[in-house]
């Protein structure tokens, strides 16, 4: 698999459940919790109200000054990514808010019966998905940070040198991306996965979720979780999350050399929106697209243009 800035487009409904299916730490752990409705409130003009991966709460400063530079006041609700997605398909999110802003647009494409409850979509920025480490952990296995790969975290993991914590891939896109590269990189797939991929990786799959000692159905509430935990190795999570949720030297931020996914951070408008929210989503998406906006995002969440 080679590494790619941009989402993985093309995946198949039938290869998403053939992957799910062997997601057995799917159970929630500690960082679950409901999503925060702070969004859900009537239309008003020059107010954008955003169904929002948890973990966009550090774009807050960032959005601040987008509305002083475009009069555009963004008003989030937070929500794991697929409890997210099943309010679209539902037609609910369409009652509550204007547009949806995902780490991701994947599980929508997956969903048949969300695409005509959608619109356009903008990206915003990107994050590739990655691994933190625990320093000792890491000088206990011996490895170079560089060149680290997927392959080598599964044996890992299945000799019971490492532990780790990572979404739950049926809630959360972060989860189902590592799952996409874990999956690739254990299969040697070289490009776009295939069933016969997943149905080769299967058995070393199983053994990678032994692994797993937490979860949660979103990046920002797992990471907060993984923060009061000392037990657990390391922590599967957006480069950006990983970042800038520990203090530097806390964690050792790997990239695996056989390839990551990327998050592209789409603001997606829904169908339902009215005319002036349409508009209000141009407007800021074309401010948050500016240089020096770019410029601002990277500085305030480490997330890449």
């Amino acid at each position: 698999m080679t590494r790619s800035p941009r989402p993985l487009r093309h995946a198949l409904a039938a290869l998403a459940l053939a992957l799910l299916v062997t997601a057995t730490g799917g159970s929630c752990g500690p960082g679950d919790r409901p999503a925060k409705d702070d969004g859900a409130a009537a239309f008003e003009p020059g107010t954008l109200r955003v169904l929002a991966s948890s973990e966009l709460a550090d774009m807050a400063p960032v959005l601040e000054e987008a509305r002083k530079a475009t009069g555009i006041t963004v008003r989030p609700t937070y929500a794991g990514t697929l409890d997210a997605v099943g309010r679209i398909a539902s037609g609910e999110a369409g009652k509550d808010f204007d547009a949806v802003w995902l780490s991701s647009n994947d599980y929508l494409r997956l969903r048949p019966d969300t695409a005509r409850r959608i619109t356009g979509e903008t990206p915003v920025m990107t994050s590739p998905v990655a691994l933190g480490v625990r320093p000792a952990a890491l000088a206990r296995l011996g490895w170079d940070p560089e060149e680290v790969t997927w392959s080598q975290l599964h044996r890992a993991v299945a000799d019971g040198r490492l532990t780790y914590g990572m979404t739950d891939p049926k809630r959360s896109n972060s989860g189902f991306s590592a799952l996409v590269s874990v999956a690739s990189g254990l299969s040697g797939a070289q490009s776009a996965l295939t069933g016969e991929d997943v149905r080769r990786a299967t058995p070393k799959l199983k053994e990678f979720f032994t692994g797993q000692k937490l979860t949660s159905g979103s990046s920002g509430w797992l990471a907060t979780a993984y923060g009061r935990r000392a037990d657990v190795d390391a922590l599967v999570n957006y480069e950006s999350v990983l970042l800038s949720s520990f203090p530097a030297g806390e964690l050792t931020v790997i990239r695996p050399a056989d390839g990551v996914v990327t998050a592209d951070y789409p603001l997606t408008l829904l169908a339902s929106a009215r005319p002036e929210a349409k508009e209000a989503a141009g407007k800021l998406t074309a401010y948050l697209r500016t240089p020096d906006a770019q410029r601002r995002i990277t500085e305030t969440t480490l997330r890449r243009p």
